[in-house]
């Protein structure tokens, strides 16, 4: 007798579940690649540890662009300049009348070793305070920690000869985020990259000038413009990747393996389970006698022959002696 196989989840299902398996492993593969990072664990890390590998690159003193006159230490020349800062307006492109304080900026920067001008500089100054009062703080001493992604080169103007080159750096500070400030200088430090699209950091300290306005994405913005000095943050490169140890791929493949061959099993397992129930090859183990109900017609007629046999094997096949045995009888009994 013909055998069915009960499949609940229709024909499909082994490769179904092959597909599942084998993105269960791409999966635990991406993973274990992702974990053996160094990378990703470092938020587990003391967050002093990648402050301290950062230095900044000293200069010595000797050897920077220093050159004698008055600053912002002289109270004379902070009255004089009063009148140069009236000129300078806020919010808008940098005009021809806001270069005089520039360039004074730009000298006072340089009358002091990048150190000391560092060690006075404000250091607590947020973006909003600069934003929002620029009035207050413009001619101040700032120190600035900046993310840097762009900087530019120009030339100087002719009618400043000791200058040559100026170079005009945008990025933001931790405390800022996605607002960014914009840093002029003129001596580029050793090492520091000039591009549209870097990625360095720098240590700013310079004189707070104006809020200079800028389009992005057709929209305009106000950064902060200093004018001072920079040194660039050099980084040690990082220590290279640790080798993955040769017995990590084998046992994972075991792995693989193992789980593939428990998965089928078990999916066969469960398969031989869910076999219909099926007829038995002898049907004489059925004995529930058959029934025809009240409406049988020959309930009440004996259909045995001679020899004590039935002449009737169902109701519904019988032979012609039979049936004229019927017509007689059933005569007799009318009669």
């Amino acid at each position: 007798m013909r055998r069915y196989t009960a499949r609940p989840y229709g024909g499909s299902v082994s490769g179904t579940r092959l597909l599942s398996m084998l993105m269960a492993i791409l999966v635990l593969g991406m993973l274990y690649n992702r974990l053996k990072d160094p990378h990703t664990w470092r938020a587990f890390a003391d967050d002093k540890e990648p402050a301290a590998a950062q230095v900044v690159a000293e200069t010595p003193s000797e050897l920077e662009n220093i050159v004698a006159g008055p600053n912002d230490l002289d109270e004379d020349e902070v009255a004089s300049v009063q009148d140069l800062f009236e000129m300078v307006t806020d919010k808008t492109p940098l005009k021809p009348q806001d270069m005089h304080a520039y360039w004074r900026l730009m000298d006072w920067s340089h009358t002091q070793p990048f150190a000391e001008l560092e060690k006075r500089s404000h250091q607590d100054i947020a973006f909003t305070q600069l934003f929002d009062q620029p009035e207050k703080y413009r001619g101040k001493p700032i120190r600035l920690r900046m993310h840097v992604r762009r900087i530019l080169e120009s030339d100087a103007p002719k009618d400043q000869p000791s200058v040559d080159k100026v170079y005009e750096a945008w990025g933001w500070t931790d405390e800022s985020r996605s607002f960014p400030y914009v840093v002029v200088f003129k001596d580029l430090p050793p090492g520091l990259p000039i591009g549209t699209d870097i990625r360095t950091e720098i240590v700013f300290a310079g004189y707070f000038l104006k809020v200079m306005s800028y389009k992005a994405f057709d929209n305009n913005r106000g950064a902060p413009l200093l004018v001072g000095r920079a040194k660039l943050i050099s980084t040690p490169p990082p220590p290279p990747p640790s080798k993955t140890d040769p017995w990590i791929i084998p046992i994972v493949l075991f792995g693989s393996i193992l789980f593939i061959g428990a998965s089928v099993w078990l999916s066969r397992s469960a398969r031989k389970k869910s076999k219909m129930r099926m007829l038995p090859d002898d049907l004489s183990a059925v004995t529930t006698p058959v029934n025809f109900g009240t409406d049988n017609p020959f309930g009440d007629l004996d259909l045995t022959g001679p020899d004590g046999a039935d002449t009737v094997a169902t109701p519904l096949l019988v032979d012609a002696g039979t049936t004229a045995n019927l017509q007689s009888t059933t005569t007799s009994s009318i009669d």
